[in-house]
Parts: C-alpha cells; sequence; structure tokens
C-alpha cells in the first residue's frame, strides 16, 4: 500500500477511534462540542456516526450519545441528513466500510470470526443501506480482502482462515487475558452495580465480556443472570446518573473544576463551582470530596443528589499540596468529619455476634470482650456519630451503646421518637 495512502487510512482509523471515545467518555455531548473539540464538519461527524452505529456504547436502540438542542440524535434522522446532503447516491466510503469490517469482526469473536461468505453478506447489506446497487460477488471479495489489508496495515491484527478454521477473526491478543472463570467472576461483580451511578459504564464492560468469554454469549450471560439474584438499594434514572458520574471522574482525572447542581436534603437547590479532590464509596454509595472554587472549603456531596454536571475542560485548577484522600476521611464511620474522634463501645446481643465479629466495619474494630453468655463488646476509634447512630439503629434490639454516653441518649432520643409516632398513629 502506498504511504500517502495508509497515512490516510490511519488519519480516518485514528479519527474514529477518538470519536468514540470522545462520546464514550461524554456520552450525552452536544453535537457542536464534538465537531469543535475534533475539528470535523456535520456531513464527516454524520458519516462517522453511521459507521458507528452498531456500537452499543455509541448507539442504544437507534438513539446516539449526541444531542443536539438536548435531544438525543437518532439513526434515521442522521441517515436522512447524510441522503439530503448527497447530491446522488455513491457506494459506502473507504472509512465507513472500515469501521463497518471492524465492528462485525469484533461482535463476531465468541464465534471464532467471520467466514468470507458471511463477510460478502454484511457487505451487501452495508450496500442496499446506502441505496445503491450491490457489486457482484467476485468484486466484494476483492474490496473485502483490500479491506482487511487495510487494517492490518494499521496494526490490526487479523488472524485469516488456515488449518481448523475457515474463518476471519480478530487476533486474541487484543482480549485481556482472563481466564474463563476469572472472567465469570468479574461479570458476577459486576450486577449488584446494576441500575447505580455506575450502570452505563458496566453495561458496557459486560457486554465486552459475554461476547470476549462466553463461549455462547448472550446466551450464557442471560442463564448466568437467571440464577443469580441481587438485592441492592438502585437508582430510580441510572443512565441519568451515570453520565454525572462519567463527568465527575473526568474532571476528578485531568483536575478541571465542575459546575454542578446540587439537590440538598431538604429539596432545596444550588448550584456550585467544585474542584474534585476524590471520590469514597460507602456501602454502595458514592460521594464526592470536593473544594469549593469560592470559599477554598473542603465539602463531601452525595453523587446521587447532583442532578447536573458540567466540565469546565478548558481550566484546571491546582490540586493542594499534601491533601490526602485517606487522610481528610480519617477514622471517620463514613464520609462526614464533623465531630471529634472518641472511642464507642458496643454490646452486640448473642443471636448476631457471630456476624458481627466475621465482619470488619471500621479500620479500628477490636474486639474488647466476649462475654459469658456469648455477648460481644466491640471497641471502635471514630468521628462522624450521626451516620453511626443510623448504623446502630438498623441493629434494634441487638446492640446497646456503652460508650460516649452522649451516643447512648442519640440512639435512646431515636428509638424513642419512633415508638412516639406510632403510639400517636
Amino acid at each position: 500500500m502506498a504511504n500517502s495512502q495508509q497515512s490516510r487510512i490511519s488519519s480516518v482509523a485514528a479519527q474514529s477511534v477518538a470519536l468514540h471515545n470522545y462520546i464514550t467518555r461524554h456520552p450525552g455531548v452536544d453535537e457542536q462540542e464534538l465537531m469543535q473539540q475534533l475539528g470535523l464538519p456535520q456531513i464527516t461527524l454524520y458519516t462517522f456516526l453511521k459507521g458507528l452505529a452498531d456500537d452499543p456504547e455509541v448507539c442504544i436502540n437507534g438513539e446516539f450519545q449526541v444531542t443536539r438542542d438536548g435531544r438525543k440524535l437518532n439513526l434515521t434522522e442522521i441517515e436522512r441528513c447524510l441522503e439530503t446532503r448527497k447530491k446522488t447516491a455513491h457506494p459506502p466510503r473507504q472509512a465507513e466500510r472500515l469501521l463497518y469490517l471492524y465492528e462485525h469482526l469484533h461482535s463476531a469473536i465468541p464465534d471464532g470470526g467471520l467466514t468470507l461468505a458471511g463477510l460478502r453478506k454484511r457487505y451487501a447489506d452495508l450496500f442496499e443501506r446506502s441505496g445503491v446497487e450491490v457489486p457482484s460477488q467476485s468484486a466484494l471479495t476483492r474490496m473485502i480482502y483490500r479491506d482487511l489489508a487495510s487494517l492490518e496495515a494499521i496494526d490490526i491484527a487479523i488472524d485469516r482462515p488456515g488449518t481448523g478454521s475457515s474463518k476471519y477473526n480478530l487476533r486474541q491478543s487484543y482480549l485481556p487475558k482472563l481466564p474463563a472463570e476469572s472472567a465469570a467472576a468479574v461479570y458476577v461483580g459486576m450486577l449488584p452495580l446494576k441500575n447505580t451511578v455506575l450502570d452505563p459504564a458496566i453495561s458496557s464492560a459486560a457486554r465486552e465480556i459475554e461476547k470476549a468469554f462466553f463461549k455462547r454469549g448472550p446466551h450464557d450471560a442471560a442463564m448466568l443472570r437467571q440464577h443469580i439474584h441481587v438485592v441492592n438499594d438502585t437508582l430510580a434514572r441510572p443512565e441519568e446518573q451515570g453520565d454525572v458520574f462519567g463527568r465527575i471522574i473526568r474532571a476528578l482525572l485531568d483536575h478541571h473544576p465542575v459546575t454542578v447542581r446540587y439537590i440538598k436534603t431538604t429539596g432545596e437547590v444550588a448550584d456550585r463551582v467544585l474542584e474534585p479532590l476524590g471520590m469514597v464509596c460507602k456501602r454502595s454509595v458514592w460521594y464526592l470530596i470536593a473544594r469549593r472554587a469560592e470559599t477554598g472549603e473542603v465539602r463531601t456531596y452525595r453523587i446521587d443528589q447532583i442532578e447536573q454536571a458540567f466540565v469546565h475542560e478548558r481550566s484546571q485548577f491546582t490540586y493542594p499540596a499534601g491533601f490526602s484522600l485517606a487522610g481528610h476521611i480519617g477514622s471517620s464511620w463514613g464520609v462526614y468529619c464533623n465531630d471529634e474522634v472518641q472511642p464507642v463501645r458496643l454490646r452486640f446481643s448473642p443471636e448476631v455476634a457471630r456476624r458481627v465479629t466475621n465482619l470488619r466495619y471500621h479500620h479500628s474494630q477490636e474486639i474488647e470482650k466476649i462475654e459469658a453468655d456469648g455477648s460481644v463488646i466491640l471497641r471502635f476509634t471514630v468521628c462522624g456519630l450521626i451516620e453511626l447512630r443510623s448504623w446502630i439503629l438498623q441493629w434494634g434490639e441487638q446492640v446497646e451503646v456503652l460508650e460516649p454516653p452522649e451516643l447512648r441518649e442519640s440512639v435512646i432520643s431515636a428509638a424513642q421518637a419512633v415508638i412516639d409516632k406510632y403510639r400517636r398513629g
């Protein structure tokens, strides 16, 4: 292949990868921002998007993770726009064919790849969708060979038909080296994260594991899900929170300020410009530790209470020297550090003693005494007693606060308030 042609193909492939990566990092991005950031005219952007229509990270049920005027673009309107912009129908360009070929080879990994006949059928479908005459079988074959060579020229390794195989397949070196058992364990570990702020990223990763490691792909995955049931608190709108979560991670990694709309527990709405310093996950709930740009105060924000997030990509803040996320959280029971560190002693009944000694709820946890009746006294050195009180109340009559006195009285007051409420009812 001539150097100029190889350079052009590499450039097209690089633009496609850049577009894919930008969309997956900025789900819901406006098309104007995409064109500005990547230097693409609209017709080129739409051509690339059409080529990525089969990529579930970019297009879901015919809708792209790209917006115009606050509404997601769909495949039908993109195809209509492309049809309007061109004076006459023309065959799919090489850039579109290469994207199409790579996506179908990648999707066919669990099946060991695609035969030449399978590739010809897919190419024929592509030509039909473009509204032009489908070339002859021999012409399609020559085109496929040229496109395979073009992919190999930009270092995408393809295993061609040989002894024991009649298929073209993306080389296995492109897959992470995981034993099947490990892949299954990773997949199962993702299930509790469904419908949480991590749902969009986890769903995409799960699909990749299904394709790469499960022999029968979605069938095996569906069967596995039928035999595993997860009971967990989830979000009502995980896709919206997932977008916010992704933007915050990006701002954290690149030290960009982010403007958020935060819904306080009282329902009050507050707009804040924050400088993300770290994130904390406590009992499946994610928190953002951030410095307020206006005051320099470091505060804690529940991410599922952040309604909107806008990343200021053209600005960067200086990460505070000496700041340590672990040091900031310190001895807190949860994520809030709003009181003094002090010793806490709790007596758990024999009925739950084994359970509480088998789990480590805080890094300071110690077994102080196992009593004759089987009850156990645990000792902690913590702050954040408000969060600790909520956890204690979950144990009901199975736990007694021995110290400090103010925590004991706080638990008694909370329990009495519950009793009073039911008596009034």
